[in-house]
C-alpha cells in the first residue's frame, strides 16, 4: 500500500490479544511499535485526527497484563468504534513446551477461536506471531495463505492442519486479511511492516529507523553533536573516506584529500572508484545528502541552515542535489519523514498535559 502523505489515512484499531500462555515479549514489542508509530503520526500530522488506536484485549475471566492508569502510553482508544475491516487482531506467540502442549493451549481457548472465527467472517484483519499462528490454522484461515510455521512445530502443524499451505520458508507472510510471522524476535519488524501496509509505507521506515540500530545514522548524529571520528593509519581509501565523513562541511579539494590519504591524486581516484564504486566527490555528495536527511528528520533547522551545515553556501544548488538524490524536494521529505514535532504543537501539547494533570 502506498498513499500520499498529504491525504487522510484510513483508520486502524489494533487489538493485541493477551493470554496467560502468551510470550510477553511479543505483546510488548507490538506495543512499542504502536506507541512509536502513533507518536510519529502525531508529529507529522498534528492537526488531523489520529488514525491509529490500540488496546490489549483478553478473553472473559482473564486479567490484562497492563492497565490504562498504570501505563497510559500503551492504550490509545479510537475516537469512534471501528468496523471489522478497520480492526486488526494480533495473536501473540504462545509459550508452548512442545507441540502437544501447543495443541492443548489452542483447544483450551474456545472463546478465542470463536472470536477470531467471527472476526474473520466479518472481514476483519488478523496477524499471528510464531506459535500463535496455530489459532488461525485451527480455523482453516491459513488454507490459502502460504506461510512458514516455526521450525520446531512445523511437522506437528502439517500433521494436524493438512490443508494449510506451509510450503515456504519466508519469515513473514502477508495476505489480504491475514499475516504471519515465524519468530518472536521479528515482532518489531513484523508489526512495523503491517502498519506500513495498512496505513502508509513511510510508517514502516520511520519505525524501523527509530527502533532498530542504524549504524550510519548513529555516526551522523554523533558527528552533528561534535564527536568527530579520529583519523586512522589504514588504507588510503579508508583514510580518505574517514576524512570526508569527519569534514563533510569543508569545501572539496582533491589535493588535500590525497595528502590526507598519503597517496597521489591519480592513485586515490583509481583506488577510490574500485573500492567505493564512485568518485570521492560523489561520495561526499552522498554523505552530505545523508546528513541533510537526518537533520531534517530530527531537527527544526531551516534548509538554508542545513545546507550550510552540509558544506554548501548555495542552498539552491544543494536543493537540486538533494532532489536528484532522493526524488523529492526537501520540504516534502521533511513532511514525510520528520521525527520531531514542530515547536508550536510541542508547546500546545505540554500545556494540555499540564492542564490535564491539574
Amino acid at each position: 500500500m502506498q498513499t500520499n502523505p498529504a491525504t487522510e489515512l484510513a483508520p486502524l484499531d489494533v487489538q493485541l490479544l493477551w493470554l496467560p500462555e502468551a510470550m510477553p515479549g511479543s505483546v510488548f514489542a507490538a506495543l512499542d511499535v504502536l506507541n512509536t508509530a502513533g507518536g510519529i503520526l502525531q508529529m507529522r500530522q498534528p492537526q488531523r485526527e489520529r488514525p491509529l488506536s490500540w488496546r490489549v484485549i483478553t478473553p472473559p475471566g482473564i486479567e490484562a497484563p497492563l492497565s490504562a492508569s498504570a501505563m497510559p502510553l500503551y492504550t490509545k482508544l479510537p475516537a469512534q468504534e471501528r468496523t471489522p475491516d478497520q480492526t486488526l487482531i494480533v495473536v501473540p506467540a504462545l509459550a508452548a513446551r512442545n507441540a502437544p502442549h501447543l495443541g492443548e493451549i489452542i483447544e483450551r481457548h474456545a472463546e478465542v477461536l470463536a472470536m477470531l472465527h467471527d472476526h474473520a467472517l466479518q472481514g476483519g484483519l488478523i496477524a499471528a506471531c510464531h506459535t500463535g499462528m496455530a489459532f488461525p490454522a485451527r480455523l482453516g484461515l491459513l488454507n490459502s495463505a502460504r506461510c512458514a510455521p516455526p521450525w520446531a512445530f512445523q511437522s506437528w502443524m502439517k500433521l494436524h492442519y493438512p490443508d494449510g499451505d506451509f510450503s515456504t520458508d519466508e519469515p513473514m507472510s502477508f495476505h489480504e486479511r491475514i499475516a504471519t510471522c515465524t519468530a518472536p524476535a521479528l515482532q518489531t519488524e513484523f508489526i512495523s511492516t503491517l502498519l506500513g501496509r495498512l496505513l502508509h509505507a513511510d510508517i514502516t521506515q520511520a519505525c524501523m529507523q527509530v527502533l532498530n540500530y542504524q549504524q550510519r545514522r548513529q555516526q551522523i548524529t554523533s558527528e552533528l553533536a561534535g564527536a568527530w571520528l579520529t583519523p586512522t593509519a589504514d588504507s588510503p581509501v579508508f583514510r580518505a573516506t574517514q576524512w570526508l565523513q569527519a569534514n563533510l562541511e569543508q569545501p572539496y579539494n582533491l589535493q588535500t584529500l590525497a595528502m590526507v590519504a598519503a597517496t597521489s591524486e591519480r592513485t586515490l581516484l583509481r583506488h577510490f572508484r574500485q573500492a567505493v564504486g564512485m568518485s570521492p566527490l560523489d561520495y561526499l555528495h552522498k554523505l552530505r545528502v545523508e546528513r541533510a536527511k537526518v537533520m531534517m528528520e530530527v531537527s527544526l533547522h531551516n534548509f538554508h541552515t542545513i545546507a550550510s551545515a552540509c558544506g554548501y553556501s548555495d542552498a539552491s544548488s544543494f536543493r537540486r542535489l538533494f532532489q536528484q538524490a532522493t526524488g523529492m524536494n526537501p520540504s516534502v521529505y521533511r513532511e514525510r519523514f520528520t521525527l520531531r514535532a514542530r515547536r508550536p504543537h510541542w508547546k500546545v501539547e505540554q500545556k494540555s498535559e499540564r492542564a490535564l494533570a491539574s
